[in-house]
């Protein structure tokens, strides 16, 4: 082999490394902006069936991106950011009350609510939630 065989190989090889570094470092940095920004719910494009808590839990999804609607609860937003599991039996008889004085019909739309504002529903309350939101299906 010549001399220019050799360049050219070195270049190719060079090239090689440049390329699968840069891959690399594409992926880890669209990695770490992926998850510095709120991911987009999987929304299915037909109506739900109604019969999955998988589909309840989308449609609950879409409410991050409405504005917050409030049904006579602003006393809640207290509660904004923190943990479902993190709530005493008094905090979580407030919500209890509040989802027993509204209409049944509303109960999905206030779940939503709740998402919008950030508020956690206490673990707790979570399947007389679902059950209630079913029923009116």
């Amino acid at each position: 082999m010549n001399n220019a065989t050799y360049y050219i190989c070195a270049a190719v090889l060079l090239l090689m490394f440049v390329l699968y570094y840069l891959d690399r470092w594409n992926k880890t940095h669209v990695k770490s902006t992926e998850q510095t920004q709120q991911p987009e719910p999987d929304i299915p494009s037909g109506e739900c069936c109604g019969k999955h808590v998988v589909c309840e839990k989308q449609k609950l999804a879409e409410a991050r991106l409405r504005s917050a609607q409030y049904f006579d609860d602003e006393e809640l937003d207290r509660f904004s950011g923190r943990p479902s599991d993190q709530y005493d039996d008094q905090e979580v008889e407030e919500f209890r009350y509040v989802m027993y004085t509204m209409e049944q019909n509303e109960v999905r739309e206030w779940m939503e609510c709740l998402q919008a504002r950030n508020i956690e529903l206490p673990d707790e309350l979570k399947e007389e939630c679902y059950s209630m939101m079913n029923e009116t299906n």
